[in-house]
């Protein structure tokens, strides 16, 4: 197995990343989502994502950027929408039409991501989001570009060549002795996970760690340095709604999208929208731990 099927896996799981340079503050994967180890342990317990906020004291506006990863726990979507009740509005990401609401039904159906994302899941005995997110509560409003949109913009980019270009590249660059050594345990940890008395368990804890290492990988390829539609134009749209809601008066919101696009949003929340971190509080994606009574 090489290097980048988790690459290919990143993909599909997580949206694409844009450095964060500019920023004030240089915001990193790190900040959104981590992999937890009890200390003085190797193996994880868990596989986390953030939710950041942000604050504007002068006008009492609160921002929360709230990280996704499309496949979870099951109990991980229940305790987001018990969550999204905080918000006068949570604003999410689908690239559907306008009125589209998903449901365990019919969420995704006709995706070809969305099939791979599930089939994941099922793979690693881990639920769709589109399954368990209550899209229908009434705080919820849909922040994303529509199909045609979308496919108009990954062409007029040329985001699908330039995408290849980049792997291709990266993987010249990381083509010597070390990174050879590096896939090769990589092997032998997706080895060893079969044969373990819990493989899908054992899998999972691989395929945290590895996800958490070469996300800023994932995120070049896809996102590159001159932006894509994948996250770039996304986000502009996302954004543009956020400024929306907080004329029409909303004073806390939160930005619903994979955690893969939250770095490039708290760089805007503090450049364009001058809201400053104020703090970030943890969900447990995938409990990874055998005994899920020791979930906190």
């Amino acid at each position: 197995m090489k290097r980048y099927f988790f690459l290919g896996f990143l993909t599909f799981l997580l949206p694409a990343i844009l450095d964060a340079a500019d920023a004030k503050k240089d915001f990193a994967f790190a900040d959104f989502m981590r992999v937890t180890k009890e200390e003085g342990k190797k193996l994880p317990t868990s596989f986390d994502t953030a939710i950041m906020k942000f604050v504007d004291e002068k006008n009492n506006t609160e921002v929360h950027l709230i990280g996704a990863v499309h496949i979870g726990d099951k109990e991980y979507y229940l305790e987001l929408n018990e969550i999204f009740k905080r918000y006068d509005a949570v604003l999410y990401e689908l690239v559907a039409e306008e009125n589209m609401k998903p449901s365990g039904k019919t969420g995704g159906e006709k995706s070809v991501l969305s099939a791979f994302q599930s089939g994941m899941g099922s793979a690693l005995a881990l639920d769709f989001q589109l399954s368990h997110i209550d899209y229908h509560a009434k705080n919820l409003v849909h922040a994303d570009l529509n199909p045609a949109e979308f496919t108009q913009r990954v062409s007029d980019r040329g985001d699908l060549v330039q995408m290849i270009y980049r792997a291709m590249i990266l993987g010249i660059k990381k083509s010597g002795e070390d990174a050879q050594k590096e896939e090769l345990k990589t092997q032998g940890r997706m080895l060893g996970a079969f044969f373990a008395s819990d493989p899908t368990l054992s899998l999972k804890r691989v395929l945290a760690d590895e996800m958490v290492k070469q996300l800023d990988d994932a995120g070049w390829i896809i996102g590159g340095d001159e932006g894509s539609a994948i996250i770039t134009d996304r986000n502009a749209t996302a954004l543009k709604v956020l400024s929306r809601e907080i004329k029409n008066g909303k004073k806390k919101i939160a930005i619903f999208y994979g955690a893969a696009h939250l770095p490039e949003f708290a760089k805007s929340l503090e450049k364009d929208f001058n809201l400053k971190p104020s703090g970030t509080d943890w969900v447990i994606a995938w409990d990874l731990t055998k005994d899920k009574s020791a979930r906190k």
